[in-house]
């Protein structure tokens, strides 16, 4: 009896040990390697750095939800650039990467509506053409005309957006946000300041001045 007691101990310590064997062989093979882990961190880094390039598409005052985000992303970005470790690759980095490519996507078309911006390049656009040809425009009166056509009716089509431009703002990304932005599209679409607004914008930045 007693042989066959030790023979069968002895057999379940080999078990154990083969099983815990076994189990430190997977873990290390699973684990990742310095190589993997600074591939990854690269990744995050160039990722940082393309966005840093790229800068912010977003303005704070017209979207500051979104505007908002994309700077949580970009600063999670070139942390995980230093800190990444190989189980951040490839699904993290992924998923960050298309959650900034849609938010990339959606501030750069919200753009077309944002009033202020729209103006302000405008304007800028006007200077540089008048300085370039050496004129004053302050006593010309149908440009004079244009210019508050275009800030009266892009002030009257800035309140009728803002509710619409808040809820793509509040959205989430996806199918909510998509929804969102098809109901301003058709609000803009359908209204009479902003396409007065729009044609006000065009005469501005195509401005002809008369030559001297």
């Amino acid at each position: 009896m007693h042989p066959v007691c030790r023979t069968l101990g002895h057999a379940g310590r080999v078990r154990i040990w083969l099983a815990v064997l076994l189990s430190l062989a997977t873990l290390t093979a699973c684990s990742p390697s310095p190589e993997d882990i600074a591939a990854c961190r690269k990744q995050f880094a160039d990722q940082h750095q393309l966005l840093g390039k790229e800068s912010n598409p977003g303005r704070k005052a017209f979207t500051p939800k979104m505007t908002a985000r994309w700077d949580v992303l970009e600063a999670e970005f070139g942390r995980l650039g230093k800190s990444a470790t190989g189980d951040d690759c490839p699904d993290r980095l992924k998923a960050m990467k298309a959650e900034i490519g849609e938010l990339e996507a959606v501030l750069h078309k919200i753009d077309d509506y944002d009033v202020v911006r729209i103006t302000q390049r405008a304007e800028a656009k006007l200077n540089r053409t008048a300085k370039k040809q050496g004129v004053t425009y302050a006593t010309d009166y149908l440009l004079q005309t244009v210019l508050r056509t275009m800030q009266e009716r892009g002030a009257d089509a800035e309140r009728t957006l803002a509710p619409l431009v808040a809820r793509v703002d509040a959205s989430k990304p996806g199918a909510e946000r998509a929804a969102a932005m098809v109901a301003l599209y058709n609000a803009a679409a359908s209204d009479a300041a902003f396409a007065d607004f729009n044609e006000a914008v065009e005469t501005v930045e195509d401005y002809e001045f008369d030559e001297e």
